[in-house]
């Protein structure tokens, strides 16, 4: 699960980013906090999420002001029942594998202490309604302790009762690994807190076994995402093939061209075809390896720079040139991101036959669509055109 406040959807751009780094944390349930958008639509949801197997609640902006989007993979969890709050979005799920119900809360707390009362009253209820297991995670705009905010010395009213609501259902506030705060002032002051966490019921820990939290880089907003893990997945080995993402790698034209014109190879024309396309194969794949690189392990190195520095400001704040250099990271993980988008553009057409759906209209009007596309009606030699499909065959086949 992952709780990430935002701080707006506006940008096609900040949401192409946000779907890569999902596609590369790879989680089951995503809450968003501060869309700031009033009206949220399939098409703006579905392009945070790459997989087609979605199902999501939302609670609008008031104007640009707030907003909270719950995100779900609908393989792994189905809705039971649902609820929106003023300040949070609330479903009760069932584990597709195993049935287990339990309910989850997102949540975007508001600033005043005059309302953090109604948010209590309002998780209270919620987690009365059910009664069953659950978890409530987001940005709760409200520290428990004086050390999650940095100059702070003193308990506040406010925070007694945070701690009063967290004892009083009876809920485990998770411990965050890999840092003390989650939102830091981007202007360069030294002012960072932690107000995003997330709680659970002690059945719901219980039951999903070995549960952590811990931050993830700072890439799009001035919030740590929030990563929340029980297990591991891992990934199978794909197969070598040319990715369209190259082709915006600067003078890659060029060298392919390069590469191809210096060939030589004597044989029939189809020999020769043969074995250049071959050579040329070998030439990307060791270009590839040597001076492309895996884009997947430049963008984790990029992450984890990013989180160094994050890391280094929590401690002793940021150089002017540590902070030149987060945001020349942040613009090398946009480009990387763009250029993921093409590949997994690429490899879309396939995903469909891979994830099973294949039984869907839109799947048959594409497949329908790439046949026609690569039917050949008829062809013409010398000045002559035949369409007969035999006569075409034939002149193909003499042709090679």
């Amino acid at each position: 699960m992952l709780s990430w406040n935002v701080r707006g959807f506006n940008n096609p751009q900040k949401r192409e980013v946000c779907k890569n780094l999902l596609k590369e944390w790879k989680c089951d349930i995503v809450c968003f906090q501060e869309t700031k958008l009033s009206s949220l639509n399939s098409f703006v949801v579905r392009s945070l999420w790459g997989s087609p197997f979605l199902d999501w609640v939302v609670l609008d902006a008031i104007n640009t002001a707030g907003g909270v989007l719950l995100v779900w993979d609908k393989r792994v969890f189905e809705k039971v029942d649902c609820a929106i709050g003023r300040f949070s979005v609330n479903v009760l799920f069932k584990g597709v594998v195993d049935d287990f119900v339990w309910a989850c809360s997102g949540v975007y707390g508001p600033n005043e202490d005059s309302q953090r009362g109604a948010l209590w009253e309002e998780l209270s209820r919620m987690h009365s309604r059910w009664n069953t297991a659950c978890c409530v995670f987001g940005d709760f705009n409200i520290i428990r302790y004086p050390s999650e905010r940095l100059g702070c010395e003193t308990f506040s009213p406010a925070m007694f009762a945070f701690s009063d609501f967290i004892e009083a259902n009876y809920l485990v506030d998770l411990p965050l690994e890999r840092a003390s705060f989650t939102w830091f002032r981007d202007s360069g002051s030294d002012c960072m807190s932690r107000i995003d966490r997330t709680l659970a019921s002690v059945d719901w820990v219980e039951h999903f076994g070995n549960v952590s939290q811990r931050v993830l880089p700072r890439v799009v907003s001035d919030h740590c995402p929030l990563l929340v893990v029980a297990g591991s997945v891992k990934k199978g080995r794909s197969a070598f093939k040319f990715e369209n993402m190259w082709l915006k790698e600067e003078g890659f034209v060029e060298r392919v061209r390069l590469w191809w014109n210096g060939y030589c190879f004597s044989g029939s024309p189809g020999f020769i075809l043969g074995r250049k396309l071959k050579a040329l194969k070998e030439d990307l794949q060791k270009w590839n390896k040597e001076e492309f690189g895996d884009l997947t392990f430049r963008k984790k190195c990029l992450l984890s720079e990013l989180l160094g520095l994050d890391a280094k400001e929590d401690l002793s704040g940021l150089s002017l040139e540590d902070q030149t250099r987060r945001t020349q990271i942040k613009g090398e993980i946009a480009h990387f991101a763009s250029l993921e988008e093409i590949s997994w553009r690429q490899k879309s057409r396939f995903l469909f036959v891979k994830e099973g759906d294949n039984n869907t209209r839109f799947f048959h009007r594409v497949a329908n669509s790439h046949r026609r596309t690569n039917y050949l009606r008829g062809i013409e030699v010398d000045g002559v055109l035949y369409e007969d499909e035999e006569e075409v065959r034939s002149k193909v086949v003499h042709f090679y």
